[in-house]
């Protein structure tokens, strides 16, 4: 059975404060244009401390949530945790759709105490994917294997964006749901000579405004690794990976006016692993933040978990 590869792109183009929900996760199948129903976990930890004078001033993000404290900082911690449903579906040799519905959970404490915790429906994105190049091995000789993808797609409002914590509603970066259409593009490289290879995934996020005035931050994130495949048995394929993955977030805006102490440029460690059993995939991967440059009043990064189990509907 011969494997093509996709590629991985754990990609968060931020939202705010990071509401993981607003991400996708473009995961490597087992077989080259195949359709597939996957189940993905997500989470995603946040901590740090934030100057509480920069978020007492009237800003739209967690100045309602703050309490002063006597060193002027509050200490945020913030878990994101989404189980998304997802379809893969190929209408052409060249051609295919990705759809996805999340469920989320996101949590905060601020100073030890909880400010939210909060379950919901998250908006579900449609994502159409166009195969712009892919050579495949027609014969028993291994050779340079390349695959270009390139993509296009929407966020739509959807997502519970009224769910409240303690009779209080909470911020809006952390409802499940945003209120807005946002555009997504993604374009995926992969080449692979015998077992070895290595993939690059950029993918975007361009926010619209809310029915309030206010814009997250425009979204970049880049994931580049390298691979080895090993044959366990001709049914059970082992790839582990690894690389660097780099998160760019652009400023907040509110009524039109770019938000100071927001947008952020995080790079991450990346590990990852696939295996493939007949039908079967599964995978996992592990990113830790090792650079931060940040806005006053983002909170850093600290890891990231992606975890999925995949079937594919038909074999090729």
């Amino acid at each position: 059975m011969r494997l093509y590869f996709a590629l991985l792109a754990a990609l968060l183009p931020f939202m705010g404060m990071a509401c993981d929900v607003c991400g996708i996760f473009l995961g490597i199948q087992p077989h080259d244009r195949t359709s597939s129903i996957s189940l993905l976990y997500r989470y995603r930890h946040l901590e740090g401390t934030v100057p509480t004078a920069l978020l007492t001033k009237g800003s739209p993000k967690h100045g309602d949530h703050i309490a002063t404290t006597a060193n002027g900082a509050s200490r945020y911690r913030e878990l994101y945790q989404v189980a998304e449903l997802r379809a893969d579906i190929w209408l052409s040799d060249r051609f295919a759709v990705l759809a996805a519905i999340p469920v989320v959970n996101n949590y905060q404490a601020v100073d030890g105490i909880i400010r939210a915790d909060v379950y919901g429906i998250g908006d579900p994105l449609v994502l159409g994917r166009y195969l712009v190049a892919n050579t495949k091995c027609t014969t028993t000789d291994e050779r340079t294997v390349h695959r270009l993808l390139l993509g296009a797609g929407a966020k739509l409002p959807l997502g519970r964006n009224d769910l409240t914590y303690s009779d209080a509603e909470v911020g809006h970066d952390l409802q499940p749901g945003t209120r807005t259409w946002d555009a997504l593009l993604s374009a995926e490289y992969s080449v692979r000579h015998d077992r070895n290879g290595g993939s690059l995934t950029t993918i975007s996020r361009v926010n619209t405004g809310n029915a309030d005035g206010h814009r997250m931050g425009h979204g970049l994130s880049t994931t580049l690794e390298a691979f080895r495949r090993y044959d366990l048995r001709e049914d059970l394929k082992l790839m582990p990976s690894l690389g660097v993955y780099h998160e760019l977030s652009g400023k907040d805006a509110h009524n039109g006016e770019a938000m100071s102490g927001t947008g952020s440029s995080t790079f991450f460690t990346h590990t990852g692993f696939r295996v493939w059993w007949r039908s079967w995939a599964i995978m996992g991967t592990f990113q830790y933040a090792i650079v931060r440059h940040l806005g006053e009043q983002m909170i850093p990064n600290r890891e990231r978990v992606v975890v999925g189990l995949t079937y594919n509907l038909k074999q090729n």
